[in-house]
C-alpha cells in the first residue's frame, strides 16, 4: 500500500485498484466502485449497453433477489446509487461508518456476481425506453443531444448514452452477459472508501470481498479519433415546442490538457452565475433568453466548449448573435484583474464545498485516479486555476472559439411563422464572423491566404495569433533528386553553408542576431526539396525576416566556412560507418535504385564533398534556388499585408538570379526479381532493411500506404507482435512508407540475432503473404487510423510543422492545404483497399533486401 498525501493507494494480485482515505469528521463512509467502461466504449452493436447493465446491475445477483441490493443499504439508513457517462460507470453508497462491511460486500456482490436474469431484464428494457422517451420530451436534452451528435462526426461521443429506443430493444441475455464478461473485472475498475475508516483494516476488506475475482488485463479504450473541424457547421430540427432552443459549441482538449483550466475559468465568466457576462448582457441587459449558460466539458478525449440558451423564437438569431459577441469581447480585450479574481475565488469555493461530504470528495478523487492515474490531480487543477491571466483566457478564447471551429445546434418549434432556416442561420454567423475585427477573424479561422508573386515566389501565410510566435519556411525543388553522382550531397552542404555568412554579415554575427532574437535559423536538404527554416517570436518578426532573406539569397560561402563545413560533412560520413541501420539503409537505396538519383545518400561522398568549390557552390545555388522557384510559407502572429509588403521587398532585389531548367530524371523500373545485397562490419546484430518500390505524393495510394503499414507495424502492429513479442527475433522493428516526386520507396527494419536472420525474413515476408491473402480485420483498421489522425493533429499543433506541411504540400503539386484533408483521406480506406494495395506493392517475390552483419563465422 502506498501513501499519496492523505490518501491510501494498493492494488490487489488480480489488479483491482484502491483508494482510501480518513476523515473522521463524521461517522459516515462512502464505497463507490468505477468501471472503466462508459457508452463511448460501445460499438455499433452495443449502443446503451452500458447504461443497461448498470440498471441490470440492481436486479439481482446469485445470491440476491430483485430489490435486496437496494433493501440491504437502505435498511442500514444508507444511500445506494449509480451512474454512466461516456468515459465511466460508477456505483456508489453513503451510510454509517459502523455499516462498511455491509456497504462494501452489497457492491462487491452487485459489480461481480450480477444475474442478468432474462425476465427482468425485459422489464428493465422497459424503464429504459420510457427513460429515452422522457429525454426526448426535454427539449434541453435535445438540443444537447443534437450539438454533440453534429460536433462528433467520429468519436463516440455523438452517441447518446442511454442509447436509441431500436438499440435497447434488441438486446438480449447473452447480449449482456458477454459485455459484463468484458468489462466487469478486477483490473477494470477502482474502488474508494473515505470517511471513518482504518485504511488497514479496510484493505483486508477489500481483499476479503474483491480478492478472489480471476486476474485479468485491463481492456484496451480503443476509440475513432475526432478529425479536425474546418468549417461552420449548423444543425436545425423542428418539433412540437414553444420555446426555441440553441447550443453553440467548439472543440476543446480532454482533461488533463494543460489549456482546461482556463477554458474552465472562462465558461465560468461566461456563463455561470447571476454575474456572467452572458446572464447581464444577454438576459438581464437584453432581455433576449430565459436562460443561457455556458460549461467546458473537458472528459477522457477532447471534449466540447458549450454555449447554449432558450428564448422566444423570433429572437433566435439576434440571442445567438449577443452570445457570440461577449465570446468576441473575450477575445479582444482583457478580463478586468477584479473579473478574473472573482472566478478563481468561485472555482476554489467550490473546491472547498466538495470537501465537505465524503461522496463529493470521492466523485473527484475517482474521476482523476480512473483518467489520470492521479488522484490528486484536482490539487494540481486548482493551482492552475489560480495562475490563470487575463492573457490566458484571451489565448484560449482565440486558439479554441473560432468561428470556423463553431457547431451550432438549433431546436423551433414547428410553427413556421418563425421564418429561420439552415441558410438564415449559417449566413448570420459566418456574417458576423468577416465583420469582426482582424485579431478575431484572422487568429481563429486558420485561412491561408495563396499569392503567387511576380517574378516572385509562391507565398503562403497563415495569421495564428495565439501566441507570439512566427514561422518562416522556404523551399525549393532540389536535394539529392537534382544531382548527379559526380555534385552528390552539394544540396546538403548548401544547406550548412546558408547561416555562415552574407554579403554584410559574418557566420558569428548571424549567430549572435539570432541569439538576440531568440530565434532559429538554418537549412535543411533532403531527397525532393531544399530550404532555408526559421522561426523567433512576433515582436522580431521584421528584424528576423530580413535576416532570413539574407542568408537566403545573399550567402558569400565565406571560404573558411567552407573548410570547416567538409571536416564536419567528412566526420558525418566517417560516422555514418558505425550507424549499421543507416548503411543497411544506403545500401537498400542503391540496390533498389540503378538510375533514379534517389539511390545517392543525402551527405554525398567522401569524393563529392572534397571537390566543391566556392564558385561551385555561389553558380549551382544562383542557377537552382531563385525567387520564381520558391515557396515560402509564413505562420503565425503577423499581419498579411505586411507580409506580402515585406517579401516583395525582399524578393525583388534577388530576382536577377536567372533560373534554369530543371535536369531530366530517369524513372525507375519496379524491380521484377529479388534482389540481395550484404556488407559485413565485426558488430553483434545483424540490420536487414527489406523492402520495395512505392508510391509518389500525388497518388491515390499515399494514404491506404500509410495505413497498411500502420497495420503491420507500431506496438499493436502484425510485425511487431509476430516478429518481437511472439517470436523473440528483434527489440527494433519499424516500417514506413516514404513517398517521392517519382516513387518512393517501403521499408521494413529489423535488428536480429545474426543466426537467425533467414528466420527473421521468412517471418516478415509471411506477414506480407498474409495481409495480401487476407483483409485486416475491422479493429486492426480503427487502431491503425485512430493513430495516424491522432498523430498527425499532435504534430499539426505547432505553427512550424503547419508551415512545412504547407510548403511542401505547394512544392509537391497536390496544393497547399491537402495536409488538411489527410484525416478524410485516412478514414476512407477500407479493408479492401489495403488488401489491394498489399497485392500490388508487397510482392514478396519482387523485395529487395540490403542486410549488414558480421563476417561469415564470426
Amino acid at each position: 500500500m502506498e501513501r499519496i498525501g492523505t490518501l491510501h493507494r494498493a492494488r490487489l494480485d488480480n489488479g483491482l485498484t484502491v483508494l482510501m482515505q480518513e476523515n473522521h469528521h463524521a461517522p459516515v463512509v462512502t464505497v463507490q466502485v468505477w468501471v472503466n467502461v462508459g457508452s463511448a466504449d460501445e460499438n455499433d452493436a452495443e449502443r446503451g449497453l452500458a447504461h443497461l447493465t448498470e440498471h441490470m446491475l440492481f436486479k439481482g445477483t446469485k445470491k440476491r433477489a430483485v430489490g435486496e441490493i437496494a433493501e440491504a443499504i437502505e435498511s442500514a439508513g444508507g444511500e445506494i446509487n449509480a451512474w454512466t457517462s461516456f468515459d465511466h460507470t460508477a456505483y456508489h453508497v453513503v451510510m454509517a461508518s459502523r455499516f462498511l462491511d455491509r456497504g462494501i460486500e452489497v457492491l462487491a456482490d452487485a459489480v461481480q456476481n450480477s444475474r442478468f436474469d432474462a425476465a427482468e431484464l425485459e422489464r428493465e428494457k422497459t424503464v429504459v425506453l420510457e427513460e429515452i422517451k422522457r429525454s426526448r420530451d426535454l427539449p434541453s436534452r435535445n438540443v444537447g443531444d443534437l450539438l454533440f451528435t453534429e460536433s462528433f462526426r467520429s468519436h463516440p461521443y455523438r452517441h447518446a448514452i442511454l442509447g436509441t429506443a431500436a438499440s435497447v430493444s434488441s438486446y438480449q441475455q447473452k447480449d449482456m452477459k458477454a459485455f459484463f464478461r468484458r468489462h466487469y473485472h478486477a483490473a477494470n475498475m477502482t474502488v474508494l472508501v473515505l470517511g471513518d475508516i482504518n485504511p488497514a483494516a479496510t484493505l483486508k476488506k477489500m481483499q476479503r470481498y474483491f480478492g478472489a475475482a480471476p486476474k485479468r488485463k485491463p481492456v484496451e479504450r480503443k476509440r475513432l479519433a475526432e478529425t479536425p473541424q474546418r468549417k461552420l457547421r449548423v444543425k436545425l430540427v423542428r418539433d412540437d415546442i414553444a420555446e426555441a432552443y440553441f447550443s453553440l459549441g467548439w472543440h476543446i482538449p480532454a482533461v488533463q490538457h494543460e489549456d482546461v483550466p482556463a477554458l474552465d475559468t472562462l465558461a465560468l465568466l461566461l456563463g455561470q452565475g447571476a454575474s456572467s457576462r452572458l446572464q447581464l448582457q444577454v438576459k438581464r441587459g437584453k432581455n433576449l433568453v430565459n436562460d443561457i449558460y455556458a460549461y467546458a466539458y473537458t472528459p477522457m478525449d477532447p471534449g466540447i466548449f458549450v454555449v447554449g440558451g432558450s428564448c422566444p423564437p423570433a429572437k433566435t438569431l439576434t440571442a445567438m448573435d449577443a452570445a457570440l459577441k461577449e465570446i468576441d469581447q473575450m477575445i479582444q480585450v482583457d478580463v478586468s484583474t477584479a473579473e478574473l479574481a472573482k472566478a478563481k475565488s468561485i472555482i476554489e469555493s467550490e473546491n472547498l464545498y466538495l470537501r465537505e461530504t465524503v461522496q463529493g470528495m470521492a466523485r473527484r478523487l475517482g474521476y482523476h485516479q480512473t483518467l489520470l492515474d492521479d488522484p490528486l490531480y484536482g490539487e494540481v487543477y486548482l493551482g492552475r486555476v489560480l495562475s490563470v491571466t487575463a492573457e490566458d483566457l484571451r489565448r484560449v478564447a482565440q486558439t479554441y472559439l473560432g468561428r470556423q471551429q463553431l457547431t451550432a445546434a438549433v431546436y423551433l418549434p414547428k410553427n413556421k411563422a418563425t421564418k429561420i432556416d439552415t441558410a438564415k442561420i449559417r449566413s448570420r454567423l459566418a456574417r458576423k464572423a468577416k465583420a469582426m475585427g482582424p485579431s478575431f477573424a484572422k487568429a481563429t479561422e486558420g485561412k491561408v491566404e495563396r499569392i503567387k508573386l511576380p517574378k516572385g515566389p509562391t507565398l503562403l501565410i497563415e495569421e495564428d495569433h495565439s501566441n507570439a510566435l512566427v514561422s518562416i519556411r522556404a523551399a525549393f525543388l532540389g536535394g539529392v533528386r537534382y544531382e548527379t553522382a559526380a555534385d552528390n550531397g552539394i544540396n546538403s552542404f548548401l544547406a550548412g553553408m546558408m547561416n555562415r555568412g552574407t554579403e554584410t554579415r559574418s557566420a558569428d554575427q548571424i549567430a549572435r542576431a539570432v541569439d538576440a532574437m531568440a530565434g532559429s535559423l538554418g537549412g535543411f536538404s533532403g531527397r525532393n526539396s531544399f530550404g532555408l527554416r526559421a522561426d523567433f517570436p512576433s515582436a522580431h518578426f521584421a528584424r528576423g525576416f530580413d535576416l532570413f532573406c539574407d542568408c537566403l539569397f545573399r550567402s558569400s560561402f565565406p571560404e573558411a566556412e567552407i573548410k570547416r563545413e567538409r571536416e564536419l560533412t567528412l566526420e558525418d560520413l566517417r560516422s555514418r560507418e558505425d550507424n549499421l541501420s543507416g548503411l543497411a539503409f544506403d545500401l537498400f537505396l542503391t540496390k533498389l535504385y540503378h538510375k533514379h538519383p534517389y539511390r545517392l545518400p543525402i551527405l554525398g561522398n567522401r569524393q563529392s564533398v572534397l571537390s566543391f568549390r566556392r564558385q561551385q557552390l555561389i553558380d549551382y545555388a544562383a542557377r537552382r534556388y531563385t525567387p520564381e522557384n520558391m515557396v515560402l510559407s509564413i505562420v503565425g502572429d503577423v499581419d498579411t499585408e505586411q507580409v506580402k509588403k515585406l517579401v516583395s521587398q525582399h524578393c525583388r532585389s534577388a530576382s536577377k538570379r536567372t533560373r534554369s531548367a530543371p535536369p531530366k530524371i530517369s524513372l525507375e523500373a519496379r524491380p521484377q526479381t529479388i534482389r540481395r545485397a550484404e556488407i559485413h562490419r565485426p558488430k553483434a546484430q545483424a540490420h536487414l532493411v527489406l523492402g520495395f518500390m512505392g508510391t509518389t505524393f500525388s497518388s491515390r495510394d499515399r494514404h491506404g500506404l500509410e495505413v497498411l503499414l500502420a497495420v503491420l507495424t507500431g506496438q499493436g502492429g502484425r510485425i511487431f507482435f509476430e516478429l518481437r513479442d511472439r517470436r523473440s527475433l528483434a527489440y527494433a522493428v519499424s516500417g514506413f512508407s516514404l513517398e517521392g516526386i517519382e516513387p518512393g520507396y517501403i521499408a521494413f527494419y529489423l535488428a536480429t540475432d545474426p543466426a537467425r536472420v533467414d528466420e527473421a525474413i521468412s517471418a516478415l515476408t509471411q506477414e506480407l503473404v498474409r495481409l495480401r491473402k487476407q483483409p485486416v480485420s475491422a479493429k486492426e483498421l480503427q487502431r491503425a487510423k485512430r493513430y495516424l489522425i491522432g498523430s498527425q493533429a499532435i504534430g499539426l499543433q505547432r505553427k512550424s510543422a503547419r508551415a512545412t506541411a504547407q510548403i511542401f504540400d505547394e512544392l509537391y503539386g497536390i496544393g497547399h492545404l491537402a495536409h488538411r484533408k489527410y484525416p478524410e483521406h485516412i478514414q476512407a480506406v477500407t479493408r479492401e483497399e489495403i488488401q489491394r494495395l498489399a497485392r500490388r506493392y508487397l510482392d514478396p517475390k519482387h523485395y529487395t533486401l540490403a542486410l549488414v552483419r558480421p563476417p561469415p563465422g564470426k
